[in-house]
């Protein structure tokens, strides 16, 4: 699954590899993985429902329309954040100035890698259904509600995760996100996506998520 979801951020769409790029695709995975220390977080709250507006009991604000849609119909709210490490962000500079080459090559395989702790923890839990993972700068939800996200999460005392000021997060690869806990599965789709008519995965035959059956 990890080399599958890592061709896809390489937008590979069924071509012929070659032996070199096979090689390449697989050591460079190895060494993500070598390099990477995997560390996530996640709290959940029970969503309440005032003047048809759902929220949490805590310091996160829910109002946005997609968030909304998302969570509708859900009785509670999973919160979740997880990392690299900063090794894997030091091992990637390496191969930014050095071997431009590899550098995209283990970008895309460690960022399937770190959807894919995320995905794992999720499954671990005793939920049935569950939405898909909405994150902050996707929809109507401002890149800015990060820093509340990360605070509710402590993810900073935690997993050793933080925001520089223009909110990219540190280590690099990490990401965090919002999922609903209901009575149904919730896939996501393109629809609403404000890049559906730029955007570079379609134009591909693919998109920038897992399609889970």
């Amino acid at each position: 699954m990890l080399r599958e979801e890592t061709l896809r951020y390489l937008r590979h769409t069924n071509q012929e590899l070659t032996a070199g790029q096979n090689d390449l695709i697989d050591s460079s995975i190895e060494e993500v993985l070598t390099y990477a220390e995997p560390r996530t977080i996640h709290r959940i709250f029970d969503l309440k429902e005032e003047n048809r507006m759902l929220s949490i009991e805590a310091e996160l604000d829910l109002h946005y329309a997609d968030l909304q849609k998302l969570l509708s119909g859900c009785r509670q709210c999973l919160l979740i954040a997880g990392t690299l490490g900063v090794a894997l962000d030091r091992r990637l500079r390496y191969y930014s100035r050095l071997d431009m080459t590899r550098y995209v090559v283990m970008d895309a395989a460690a960022s399937a890698l770190v959807e894919e702790i995320c995905d794992k923890l999720q499954e671990s839990l005793p939920f049935s259904h569950l939405t898909y993972r909405f994150s902050p700068g996707y929809g109507d939800v401002p890149l800015s509600m990060q820093k509340q996200l990360l605070q509710v999460l402590e993810t900073r005392k935690r997993i050793g995760l933080t925001l520089t000021p223009t909110l990219l997060m540190v280590p690099q690869k990490s990401i965090s996100g919002i999922v609903g806990i209901g009575q149904e599965d919730k896939k996501r789709t393109c629809n609403g996506c404000k890049m559906i008519e730029n955007c570079e995965y379609r134009r591909n035959h693919t998109v920038c998520y897992q399609i889970k059956e």
